[in-house]
């Protein structure tokens, strides 16, 4: 009688069935499957970059390094964070065992599992941090048989096993830079190639390539090699890897067919390759080293590098207010003090007083490296100023991407880079001598002389406009150097660095280094007060751009703050926290005015919002970084400037779908990059200043280029920034924002004048006199904004260098000069209470708002054009909010409207309601 088991009457079968299981199972690719276990940690880097280690003692390295296993193996990572950011570790495209495990705060140990379910190679990353260098390879071999093959001298297939490899690279296209690793056939040793190397390999070598991405997408091309597209026999010598994470591997016979040289790889789109995405594939003949050439090292020579070797300093673009070029160890720049350069004795621990982010110090031979990390625009990495005759100067993208750049610096002395989109974006860059005392900031065989964009050349660093250029950066890139109205006083504070200026050292940490000469220009600490509000009201609203306010419910900047101008109070804060509303730049609106239309300029939207309330209406993706948004007249159709793209945008009237886009270039024709467009009258033209190409585009409403009219006397760096337009559409005026140039041209784009807004300074000396001899000494450097009055008899130009310039439109020449607070920028008109206009004018880097009056007692002489007073742009007792201001109260001012809109060709067609408020002149500019 058989035993009962387990309640089965007779087991004997089913024990058969499982014996058989278990030996199936055993000799089942399955069952040679092992579990791979890696302790991994997370390190900060001497640059601020992050990176993974192999266990906890050894160097992180950029790629973390490269992880073997075999298809079936189950991975188990161990995270330990030592950074100061929350880290993770995930492996997109194999099966996460772990459910997604958390990341891992700092201090924080978290484990991870994966399942090798297939072969190939794939991305690991930090799941947040990535773009900052926490990413690396995890290569998944097949358990048996060729592992790759690839292509001989003859075109013959090879099929190759893992001990026919010799060397293997593993190259990640991130932002615009590649990151190298170089490894043993076998996989047992690695070697970091750092940033932008040139692999090497010995002709004949059987090399395996393991291209990888993260972020935005690239196209690999390698010269003078093919391999097998995967799965196919086809031969390929590109490949597209798609945005997020991508990966492609193949193996080539170093030189076959092509023989020994130095094969260029990069990415295959002109404008990454102009970033400096490029290396070289070194195939040294036979008997050679076959040696790789390092690239940029985290680790090398920058300001506190521990080794010799060419260092890399990396800067993080982001949509932070300040911290648009923001140093990746950004906060321990600004935490320095003198013992960390070298100087030593009583005030050893005192701090450098470095306020900005945004500066980095590096020896010469070193490289800098820009990210878009932090950011959801577009953006181009391009010089500004340089040492006079540096190498690989000027560094130009002449296309906006998400994606960033690389250089090598060689030749002493200050860099200063920008964003042509968004030109007040600023990274400082000083590579420093070591043989000479201090830093330099001009190029020591050059008498310490820098370059400019703007074709100036040899201009010596202890000139006035050298020393101009340092304040607006430090200004510029550090919030507590920015005109706060609200604390009663401004204080501002430069760097005490020892410093090199035009051939001798200037100053020391005693007599204040840097501070001095910038302190000749501005005061360091003064009282100031908001003053005293208009004693006219004005009609209707002002709705500004505070562009650079933080609240606390999004985690990008920027609010509208809406001015009631009948007792010039904040009555609204709009921050739309639902919508995580990215800096908030210009504003227009329907023909009722119950619509305003807003663009998000560091990002890809324009948004709806109710006027009545400041509620969301829609959100909606219209292409990037779009700048200024403005409606048909005759129509009420909506037209926005595609600042990050090369299109107007049309939108029809009373919908919230994009149906046509007006291209501003001919195909074939460089990237425009349009701004602040203005529409004439009637709707029939839309022009644009078009900041890449230095040109203003006129077009037709319905598509069609009548013409480009080159701006800036065709000096390089012209920037056309913003168009004016005279209300019966007669002249048209661009303001070029480096060339401090105003361009008149008649309606049909042909040049009538240029008007040279700085004739009257001396850009040596600082002095002003009346140079162009029109009996008025005004200056208007950095010009932005430049609106017409909707009656044509004026016109104010917001100058970011703190000048509001007012020009007679009759002569077209300069009739008057304003103060203005730091980073001037925005300027609209709106209707004055009783007749005639207030000009509107907002400045980034302080937090209130100058109305000003260009001719106040309506004689038609605008020389006694003054500022009728000043409105704070911080909340009230009374301000209605939709969320909680945390940050930079009123700051960012730039895009400015009044409602109701005032203009010739829109005031015709407000409904009777808005009209109420105005006189009959104001009702119809030119025709009363």
């Amino acid at each position: 009688m058989s035993k009962n088991i387990f309640g089965i009457k007779n087991p004997a079968p089913m024990l058969a069935a499982l014996m058989l299981f278990a030996i199936t199972a055993l000799i089942s690719p399955m069952a040679l499957s092992a579990v791979q276990s890696f302790n991994i940690t997370a390190k900060t880097l001497p640059n601020g970059q992050l990176a993974y280690a192999l266990g906890s003692d050894a160097e992180a390295v950029i790629p973390g390094p490269a992880l073997f296993v075999r298809q079936g193996d189950t991975i188990n990572v161990t995270l330990t964070n030592t950074t100061s950011a929350e880290v993770g570790f995930s492996v997109p495209g194999l099966q996460d065992k772990g459910k997604g495990a958390a990341n891992a705060l700092p201090g924080q140990t978290q484990n991870y599992t994966f399942h090798a379910n297939k072969s190939g190679t794939f991305v690991y990353h930090g799941n947040g941090k990535e773009m900052l260098g926490l990413f690396g390879a995890l290569i998944v071999d097949p358990t048996s048989g060729p592992i790759d093959r690839y292509i001989d001298d003859n075109g013959a297939t090879v099929p190759v096993a893992q001990a026919d490899i010799d060397k293997q690279f593993v190259l990640f296209m991130v932002g615009s830079t590649f990151w190298g690793t170089e490894i043993s056939g076998d996989g047992t040793t690695q070697k970091p190639l750092w940033a932008n190397p040139n692999p090497g390999a010995v002709e004949n070598d059987i090399v395996r390539f393991h291209i990888l991405s993260v972020g935005p997408g690239h196209t690999f091309h390698l010269h003078a090699h093919r391999w097998f597209k995967t799965g196919t026999n086809a031969t390929i010598d590109v490949k597209l890897l798609q945005d997020g994470t991508d990966t492609h591997s193949f193996t080539v016979k170093a030189g076959s067919g092509v023989g020994a040289g130095d094969w260029q790889y990069h990415c295959h789109l002109v404008s990454h390759m102009e970033a400096g995405m490029h290396g070289s594939f070194k195939v040294a003949p036979a008997g050679g080293s076959g040696a790789s050439v390092v690239g940029a090292s985290p680790y090398g020579r920058i300001l506190l590098g521990p080794k010799d070797e060419p260092g890399l300093v990396t800067f993080e673009v982001s949509d932070e207010p300040a911290s648009w070029f923001r140093s990746a160890r950004g906060d321990a720049i600004v935490g320095l003090r003198n013992k960390d350069v070298g100087l030593t004795g009583p005030d050893e621990d005192k701090s450098l007083d470095i306020k900005t982010k945004s500066l980095e110090v590096i020896a010469p031979g070193s490289s800098v490296n820009f990210v878009m990390s932090d950011t959801n625009g577009v953006h181009t990495i391009s010089s500004l100023l340089w040492p006079s005759g540096a190498a690989h100067m000027p560094f130009n993208q002449t296309t906006a991407y998400r994606g960033g750049g690389i250089v090598k610096l060689d030749t002493p002395g200050l860099y200063v880079f920008t964003c042509k989109v968004h030109p007040f974006m600023f990274a400082a860059v000083i590579v420093d001598d070591p043989d000479t005392v201090g830093l330099d900031l001009g190029n020591p065989a050059a008498d310490y002389k820098i370059d400019l964009v703007t074709g100036i050349k040899g201009l010596p660093t202890s000139t006035d406009l050298a020393v101009r250029l340092l304040k607006t950066f430090f200004i510029a890139t550090a919030p507590d150097n920015w005109q706060d109205y609200s604390t009663g006083h401004w204080s501002v504070k430069f760097p005490t660095l020892p410093v090199r200026i035009s051939g001798a050292p200037f100053g020391n940490i005693a007599s204040g280094g840097l501070a001095a000469p910038l302190s000749a220009v501005l005061n360091s600490d003064q009282p100031i007060a908001f003053g005293s509000k208009p004693a006219v009201p004005g009609v209707g609203e002002v709705w500004v751009n505070t562009q650079f306010e933080k609240t606390a419910g999004k985690y990008k900047p920027g609010t509208i703050t809406v001015v009631d101008a009948s007792n010039w109070t904040v009555k609204r804060k709009i921050a739309l926290p639902e919508i995580n509303m990215n800096n908030p730049h210009n504003m227009w609106t329907n023909r009722d005015q119950s619509v305003v239309y807003q663009t998000q300029w560091f990002d890809n939207k324009l948004t709806l919002i109710n006027h009545a309330d400041g509620k969301l209406i829609k959100n909606i993706q219209v292409g990037y970084s779009p700048s200024h948004v403005m409606t048909l007249p005759s129509t009420d159709d909506v037209t926005i400037a595609n600042n990050g793209e090369d299109s107007i945008m049309m939108m029809p009237a009373g919908t919230s779908y994009v149906f046509k886009a007006l291209p501003t270039q001919a195909a074939g024709q460089s990237t425009a990059h349009p701004h602040g467009h203005w529409i004439s009258a009637d709707g029939s033209k839309i022009v644009t200043p078009n900041i890449s190409t230095g040109d203003v585009g006129i077009y037709g409403s319905n598509g069609g280029i009548e013409a480009r009219t080159p701006t800036g006397n065709n000096a390089p760096g012209a920037h056309p920034v913003a168009i004016g337009m005279m209300p019966d559409s007669s002249k048209i005026y661009a303001t070029n924002l480096l060339h401090h140039t105003l361009s008149v041209l008649d309606g049909a784009g042909n040049l009538l004048k240029t008007v040279n807004l700085i004739a009257d300074y001396n850009p040596i000396t600082g002095a002003f006199a009346d140079n162009d001899g029109n009996g008025k000494i005004a200056v208007g450097v950095l010009p932005i904004q430049t609106p017409v009055a909707p009656d044509g008899k004026s016109m104010v130009i917001a100058s970011m260098g703190g000048q509001i310039v007012v020009v007679d439109t009759s002569t077209d020449t300069i009739a008057a000069m304003l103060d203005c607070d730091p980073g001037c920028h925005g300027a609209n008109f709106g209707a004055k209470q009783g007749g005639g206009y207030y000009a509107y004018v907002t400045s980034k880097f302080s937090n209130r708002l100058a109305v000003v009056d260009t001719d106040p007692n309506g004689d038609g002489n605008l020389s006694d054009a003054t500022i009728a007073g000043y409105v704070p742009l911080v909340t009230g007792g009374n301000t209605a909010t939709d969320d909680t201001v945390s940050r930079l109260p009123g700051f960012g001012g730039q895009g400015v409207l009044a409602i109701p809109n005032v203009y010739n060709g829109w005031v015709q067609n407000l409904p009777e309601t808005w009209k109420s408020g105005l006189t009959t002149a104001q009702r119809d500019p030119i025709g009363h």
